[in-house]
């Protein structure tokens, strides 16, 4: 018999700043057949991350993780270990990457297992999409590199959305469109996005600019990255050409915002999609008027690709992309390492007022 001790931070689902601490026991021999136990070594965190709390009961979020009444667990992308294992082909000691929750330690119904990665299969597991249930051991990922993983705990599942996204927008961007406008242009998912945008517009002789928006502390680092051709500050808004044929991707969630650019652009405005969100206090409030866009979600573009390209194909053309962008960003950012529930907190909390480091990779562990 063994014995975990599980430490789970759960979040208010009616106020995100309300957290609390539950602590528990995993005891292996109440496991069943095929399910296996794995210990959260580190995890990246980021506005991605408030997104999936913002969201959580709009969008399932909260589903993957069961929590107390009125609480839930905020899912996290890390590394973790298998520190035991009632599946034959899954080994203690594994390595692997995947879907987490903001705990020490998950216990999975392994499933669907291959040389390359396994499934939680779990009923209780609400998902919303397969891409959040698999776990792919990093021994057999040739995206993998030891040397660079703080990169990966940030950016795999931010430059995957930027990566589809990307090319869902390229379905999109006819000659007619002038320009693509990133609210939130400071966040990694827009600026990979938007350094993606850039170099299909070069490839394909398309003339769109591409255009950040952001607040002005982050105006100089986001002019310093050279991911977009132009950056504005918020408050600002108004200069750009309104006669411009323009597409906005929006990250901030930011309401008044986004109903200003609607009026701004007019019939001009060829379409407006919703990614993510970083304006945690607009998210709060109600607002009058009518926004005319749509949700992007990202899984289902993931999944029409692997269809088309086959599933090989598919990360080619992602690692290819995921190389020149990594290259580019490197003397950009640096890694803030932090340890221990306490830190935890308080980098979640800065992340829901909205303060991160924009030129920061954050990097957590509990122990």
């Amino acid at each position: 018999m063994s014995l975990f001790n599980r430490q789970q931070i759960q979040t208010s689902k009616t106020d995100l700043r309300q957290l609390k601490v539950s602590n528990d026991t995993i005891d292996t021999d109440l496991l069943a057949s095929d399910q296996v136990v794995l210990k959260i070594e580190s995890f990246g965190f980021s506005a991605n991350n408030i997104t999936y709390a913002l969201f959580g009961e709009k969008m399932g979020y909260w589903g993957f993780f069961p929590a107390e009444e009125g609480f839930g667990i905020m899912p996290i992308w890390g590394f973790a270990t298998v520190e035991y294992s009632n599946h034959p082909l899954i080994s203690i000691g594994e390595k692997v990457f995947g879907y987490l929750p903001f705990a020490t330690h998950l216990v999975i119904s392994a499933g669907k297992v291959t040389p390359h990665d396994f499934y939680d299969i779990n009923e209780q597991r609400h998902s919303i999409s397969s891409v959040y249930d698999q776990y792919v051991r990093c021994n057999a990922d040739p995206a993998y590199d030891s040397a660079k993983q703080d990169w990966q705990l940030n950016f795999r599942p931010l430059f995957m959305t930027s990566f589809v996204l990307d090319d869902f927008v390229r379905e999109i961007a006819t000659k007619s469109v002038n320009t693509i406008i990133l609210t939130s242009a400071s966040s990694k998912t827009a600026y990979g996005t938007a350094f993606l945008l850039r170099q299909h517009a070069q490839r394909s002789g398309l003339n769109y600019q591409v255009v950040g928006l952001t607040s002005n502390k982050n105006r100089s680092f986001t002019n310093q990255i050279g991911c977009y051709d132009q950056v504005v500050g918020y408050q600002d808004f108004a200069s750009l050409d309104k006669s411009a044929n323009s597409i906005v991707l929006d990250f901030s969630g930011n309401k008044p915002l986004l109903l200003e650019l609607q009026s701004h652009f007019a019939n001009n405005l060829e379409k407006m999609i919703y990614i993510g969100v970083t304006d945690v206090d607009s998210q709060a409030q109600s607002f009058a008027g009518e926004l005319n866009g749509e949700f992007f979600f990202a899984p289902t573009q993931v999944n029409k690709r692997i269809k088309e390209w086959g599933g090989k194909g598919f990360m080619q053309r992602y690692s290819e992309a995921w190389g020149t962008f990594s290259q580019h960003m490197k003397p950009y950012l640096q890694t803030t390492y932090l340890q221990g529930i306490d830190d935890i907190k308080q980098i979640y909390l800065q992340g829901v007022d909205g303060n991160f480091l924009t030129n920061q990779m954050y990097v957590l562990r509990f122990d």
